[in-house]
């Protein structure tokens, strides 16, 4: 849940003690803004976390999100600006038909590209339509892929007026052209924990969970989840979040709090403001009641709390924002395995800002980032991303197999480590694809959902 901020009085008791300080001083000219302008120049003056870096005199721009754009910090990937009078067509197909994809070049016809469907949302549009995680097209609209148009293939796959994929099987490494697939626009809702399974072998017991948002509406869900791995009494638990953009910090602390053996009063995260707004210590239960999804007691979460050593978490360069956090996060409680691919790197939080005059005279909302995030031991800074410890490659089998299969290479990965013999387990999918894997591929476009933002209440800060 976000939470906006009114922040005009603030920058107006700022900006007071900016003029009765040079008033000895002989004026500089004042930047000559439109009314926008200069609203959204004095609220990243109070919050913007690279402040002090601000350009001293930028230029006035027609468009707000041009002007906004022209005050971030070079280090800055994440910062938006929403102005309901621009109009934007683009989103993802993700947004548009609940599911995402990637382009990958044969190795043995350079220039040509496949794409194969990474995800799919459960009951959503694409779904509905008979896609599946691991299905080839080699064509949109009649338009077919290569590197020359990769461009205008993922704008068509970016819009909403409805798709056309033709589809391809692969069978022993050779294409075989498919049907075509048509797929229009229609509104869904994801529930993130997409599957759960227990694999079992001798006394061992690994829990799997595939989850791709940090969504308060479905916290219940997600402990449930995790209640059934401890009445099942599993000793390793497998947490799928190689495409999960982040959200809900508040859910990110229940999570680590069930899978952790930590305290209520134990920080779970330190937000770094700019000298403004300073430094907070943030413990897990007021992290919890940062927003007012269910539970809000930290005792409650001891009911599914489970009994494990360490916790294997899955990743890739789509595992973004508060699932980021997670990883770092739960590091000072609980060793943390990392198998897949680098993270994206948003290791920063903000707010949401608006102009609550009445009458509002600026229709626009800021989104900057204002927070750098650091874990009980102070440590952070991962921007580049965080590295795994063992790197594995996804696209390694083809076709991709669905989530929870033990023949997919990360989880693979994870159940060697966590002591299950993958042979004993049914596998018929994987037998398949293993003859499949003789295709060679370099991958050149994977699609994202933008990271969800990291945002927390202002009402626990002191702002000067």
């Amino acid at each position: 849940m976000r939470k906006t901020i009114p922040v005009l009085r603030t920058v107006a008791l700022v900006m007071t003690s900016l003029i009765l300080w040079s008033s000895c001083k002989k004026a500089a000219p004042e930047i000559q803004l439109t009314e926008k302008n200069r609203w959204i120049l004095d609220s990243m003056k109070v919050y913007y976390y690279w402040n002090d870096q601000l350009p001293g005199s930028p230029s006035n721009q027609n468009s707000a999100s041009v002007f906004f754009k022209s005050l971030l910090n070079t280090a800055d990937r994440f910062s938006f600006i929403t102005d309901p009078d621009e109009n934007r067509e683009e989103y993802s197909s993700f947004a548009w038909y609940g599911f995402e994809y990637a382009l990958l070049e044969n190795q043995q016809n350079p220039g040509e590209l496949l794409g194969t469907i990474t995800l799919v949302v459960p009951g959503g549009p694409a779904e509905q339509q008979g896609l599946h995680r691991g299905d080839i097209f080699t064509a949109v609209n009649g338009t077919l892929l290569n590197k020359a148009n990769t461009d205008n293939i993922n704008r068509l796959l970016r819009t909403g007026d409805g798709l056309r994929l033709s589809m391809a099987a692969l069978t022993n490494g050779i294409l075989k052209t498919g049907p075509v697939l048509t797929i229009a626009y229609l509104p869904y809702t994801e529930q993130p924990v997409y599957t759960t399974r227990i694999f079992s072998d001798g006394g061992k017991k690994a829990g799997y969970i595939f989850y791709n948002q940090f969504n308060g509406s479905y916290d219940l869900q997600l402990l449930e989840a995790l209640g059934t791995m401890r009445r099942n009494g599993i000793n390793e638990l497998i947490l799928d979040l190689r495409y999960n953009p982040g959200g809900d910090v508040s859910s990110a602390a229940k999570l680590a709090g069930a899978l952790a053996n930590t305290r209520s009063d134990q920080t779970f995260v330190i937000y770094q403001a700019n000298k403004n707004g300073g430094q907070r210590n943030s413990s897990f239960q007021n992290t919890m009641t940062e927003n007012a999804y269910q539970p809000q007691s930290f005792s409650e979460l001891l009911n599914y709390r489970l009994d494990l050593t360490r916790v294997i978490i899955l990743t890739s360069g789509s595992t973004a924002s508060a699932a980021e956090l997670l990883i770092n996060n739960l590091r000072p409680y609980i060793n943390v395995v990392q198998i897949g691919s680098k993270t994206m790197g948003k290791d920063m939080a903000s707010f949401a800002i608006k102009d609550f005059r009445t009458p509002k005279l600026i229709n626009i909302t800021l989104h900057p980032l204002v927070f750098k995030l650091y874990n009980a031991k102070e440590q952070g800074n991962y921007s580049d991303g965080l590295q795994p410890d063992y790197t594995v490659d996804e696209f390694a089998v083809l076709p991709l197999l669905p989530f929870g299969d033990p023949g997919d290479p990360l989880l693979k990965k994870a159940l060697e480590l966590a002591g299950i013999n993958i042979s004993t387990i049914a596998m018929a999918q994987n037998k398949q694809s293993a003859t499949n894997a003789t295709l060679r591929v370099n991958k050149t476009f994977t699609s994202r959902r933008a990271p969800l933002l990291i945002e927390t209440k202002k009402r626990v800060w002191a702002w000067k």
